[in-house]
């Protein structure tokens, strides 16, 4: 399992590199699914396009909170990954908070 705190390093405006991350989001979330002894809806989240697409783990990250008994992620949903700030923020907060996820599920 990756040190979801690698996440934070995701070069800006590297296609490439966002579909990788996207990607290990995708199967994190497979593997987190495995250890939670309740089931959560597992959304396709590996395209990484779209706002639905951000909806998406938004929304899957709180069922996977809830299923742990863990804080409620913080808001994904409203970055503009377009704004280099933005995007270096959003995937700093997205591997802190699947950090979270993988201590509480025991993947770490």
């Amino acid at each position: 399992m990756i040190d979801t705190r690698l996440w934070s390093s995701t070069p800006f405006r590297n296609r490439n590199a966002f579909m990788d991350l996207t990607g290990q989001i995708e199967l994190f979330h497979k593997a987190l699914a495995q250890r939670i002894p309740r089931t959560y809806p597992l959304s396709p989240i590996g395209s990484g396009r779209g706002s639905d697409w951000m909806n998406g783990l938004q929304d899957q990250c709180a069922a996977a909170a809830t299923a742990l008994g863990v804080a409620q992620p913080p808001d994904l949903q409203s970055y503009n990954l377009d704004d280099e700030g933005d995007f270096a923020s959003w995937c700093f907060q997205v591997g802190q908070y699947h950090r979270l996820l993988a201590v509480a599920a025991g993947l770490f």
